[in-house]
């Protein structure tokens, strides 16, 4: 089969290449008869019934490339949009939502300190400036917690660290001090 037939019948003839085509066709009948029963059997492909693969791949014929190119692209198109599907689940269903923050107020007596702050996992670790009650030796603060569990440390005068003598549970930290362990629930 001639090249210039098979561009012809696929339509990916440019002009040069057309006005050869049409040249050839006109001067020579055997290419133009050749070219005619190409057409013909290209015809005759089109209109059959697609064939499941096993029995396209013991055809002998010539498949075309539009319907090669198909089956290649459908199940990826198929693997895509299923790989979408996924993702969008994973980012909108399965999100965890965001822990509930809750109002806690933390109070400390300690009439000897110049100043108070406090620290924890839920301030990221910066210090908080406490503010003195009056003149009554407690210092106090009110702070957004998440609920979870979070550990957390007065710095008193800017050097000395201390658990909140109130809590219960407490643990040595990595440097030599002591942070308290406060569990916050989401209260309705």
């Amino acid at each position: 089969m001639d090249y210039l037939s098979s561009m012809y019948i696929d339509n990916e003839m440019d002009l040069d290449e057309k006005r050869s085509f049409l040249e050839r066709v006109r001067s020579d009948d055997a290419f133009y008869k050749e070219t005619v029963e190409l057409l013909v059997q290209e015809q005759l492909l089109r209109e059959l019934p697609v064939m499941p693969r096993e029995k396209a791949a013991a055809t002998p014929w010539r498949t075309p490339v539009r319907t090669v190119l198909a089956s290649c692209f459908k199940p990826l198109g198929f693997a895509t949009a299923g790989f979408t599907a996924a993702v969008l689940m994973l980012f909108t269903v399965f999100q965890t939502p965001p822990p509930a923050v809750c109002n806690n107020r933390f109070v400390l007596f300690e009439p000897a300190a110049g100043q108070v702050e406090l620290a924890g996992s839920f301030t990221g670790w910066q210090r908080v400036s406490m503010t003195r009650a009056g003149t009554s030796g407690y210092w106090e603060i009110n702070l957004q917690v998440p609920s979870g569990e979070h550990r957390f440390a007065y710095i008193l005068d800017g050097n000395r660290q201390m658990a909140d003598p109130t809590l219960p549970a407490s643990e040595k930290d990595d440097f030599g001090g002591k942070n308290s362990i406060l569990k916050v629930e989401k209260r309705l």
